[in-house]
């Protein structure tokens, strides 16, 4: 795998790894009891980051694509539209890819 799709792929699952653990807190800090305004901040700032970090996968994910040689627009659109499938398909395109290029240089 060349090192800017390796490089890119660790950032887009890094970014998955902080999505998760944001989930975590928001699932957690919604079935809290919270009155007043202390709930509601915390709720948004933990959705607010929820987002972030899922723009941040979808970013890495198109820029392993670019990388690679894949068409930016066609990924992007493929990321947003239809999100946790095309980032499993990707992936493995880029996993088994390299694997395969790895296999005839040898």
């Amino acid at each position: 795998m060349k090192p800017a799709v390796k490089n890119a792929v660790e950032s887009a699952l890094v970014s998955v790894a902080v999505a998760l653990t944001i989930l975590w807190f928001l699932v957690d800090a919604a079935t809290a009891e919270y009155s007043g305004e202390d709930g509601t901040v915390k709720l948004l700032s933990l959705s607010l980051g929820l987002a972030a970090a899922c723009l941040a996968h979808i970013y890495f994910l198109v820029q392993a694509a670019f990388h690679d040689g894949r068409g930016r627009v066609l990924w992007a659109v493929l990321l947003v539209v239809t999100f946790p499938l095309a980032s499993f398909v990707l992936l493995a395109k880029l996993y088994f890819g390299a694997t395969a290029s790895a296999q005839t240089q040898s």
